[in-house]
């Protein structure tokens, strides 16, 4: 078998074993890319306030006010961002989230979840097709081999080497018999869509493989590890004797930091070796560009910072993984036209999948008693039903 045999089959099977699983990735992705704008107008009741101003002079004011109304104490504070404008708050001892309207002073009781239920599903199987850690591990490795091997395989194959193939290997020729048709349809998609693909698969790769991924990426820029995080504190850190800081000396401390910054989230702590948390972000919508987003960890009775995630102060790896991840996964990094053409990319997946297989069986892959070859539709919804059931989807 020749190098280019080998690495057909290689295309062929990975494809086969992965592609549905890539296209309920790719799609849901899709969707989330217009997270911001759809969930705002799903949940405009507790996402939009009703006035354009504020009740409250300050946040410490504010947190005041909702400690007062609800007799509890606030364990988090979310601030406005993207696409919602009210706060969302958590307290202790509640597994609620709650709305405020900081125009009216009205508090709004969500449920368990945070945020819209139908993008936090569609997350959920973008994530982890909703099977959890196994889920994660599934769509993380099949991201990883999509971007270092389908992809690069199938840029192999479609490679024109001569200059007869050059002319015809760039452009669907729309009018050609449906083999024809479908045959472009895989490769000239491919092609165009490689690199979007690329990335997509990578740092989706890395929400799984992380480590692995950083490990790579500071290689390549010759960095030292980046700073690690502190979750818990040692024991014996904390005076047992010292009361933890209530949320209006925690707000007065946070705000003693990144003042030209955006107040992001804030998270408290009831617990011997737990700590205070405050995030800041650099902007509160979505934008073209870099994300800055800064995270302290600080000693829950004092205040004092015990550790600092700011991207502009870490190695070069570190900052790339820190401010690039998520802006390149969902195409926000080059404002509407890259959120657009990666809206377009997910799709391609499962039209990418749809196309494999129906040349794959042009080619005879799969036949029945008799020679006859199967309805490459049938075999495509036959396991869109059986990953259905797995994530425990009804339609």
């Amino acid at each position: 078998m020749n190098t280019k045999k080998i690495i057909r089959q290689i295309h062929l099977w990975l494809g086969v074993l992965s592609g549905l699983v890539l296209s309920i990735v790719g799609i849901t992705g899709s969707i989330y890319v217009l997270e911001p704008e759809l969930a705002a107008y799903l949940e405009r009741e507790r996402y939009v306030t009703e006035k354009p101003n504020s009740l409250f002079h300050d946040d410490i004011q504010m947190a005041r006010y909702v400690e007062k109304q609800t007799n509890k104490e606030i364990q988090s504070i979310q601030w406005p961002k993207r696409g919602r404008e009210t706060y969302m708050l958590k307290f202790f001892g509640d597994d609620h989230w709650y709305y405020l309207d900081q125009s009216t002073g009205k508090i709004t009781d969500n449920g368990t979840g945070t945020g819209n239920k139908v993008f936090n599903f569609i997350l959920d199987l973008h994530t982890t097709l909703t099977l959890g850690k196994t889920g994660k591990i599934i769509t993380g490795t099949a991201s990883l081999l999509f971007a270092l091997l389908m992809l690069t395989t199938g840029l192999y194959l479609w490679w024109p080497r001569s200059k007869a193939r050059r002319k015809i290997s760039f452009t669907i020729k729309w009018d050609a018999k449906s083999k024809r048709l479908n045959y472009d349809l895989h490769n000239v998609n491919g092609f165009y869509f490689f690199l979007p693909l690329f990335l997509m698969g990578i740092t989706g790769a890395s929400f799984y493989y992380g480590d692995e991924v950083q490990w790579v990426l500071d290689k390549m820029t010759f960095s030292e590890p980046g700073p690690k995080r502190v979750f818990r504190l040692d024991a014996g850190t904390i005076d047992k004797e010292m009361p933890f800081l209530n949320i209006e000396r925690a707000l007065a401390k946070m705000n003693e930091h990144y003042p030209d910054y955006y107040k992001r989230n804030m998270w408290m702590t009831d617990q011997p070796d737990g700590t205070l948390s405050f995030a800041y972000q650099k902007y509160i919508h979505v934008h073209a560009g870099s994300d800055t987003r800064i995270f302290l960890r600080a000693n829950p009775c004092t205040g004092e910072i015990l550790s600092e995630r700011n991207p502009d102060k870490m190695p070069v790896g570190s900052a790339i993984m820190a401010k690039w991840l998520l802006k390149v996964h969902f195409g926000e990094f080059g404002g509407i036209l890259t959120r657009i053409l990666w809206f377009i990319a997910g799709l391609m997946p499962a039209l990418l999948t749809y196309t494999g297989v129906k040349i794959w069986l042009g080619r005879g892959g799969i036949r029945r008693p008799g020679k006859r070859k199967l309805n490459v539709g049938l075999i495509f919804m036959f396991f869109v039903l059986l990953i259905s059931y797995q994530c425990h989807i009804t339609f």
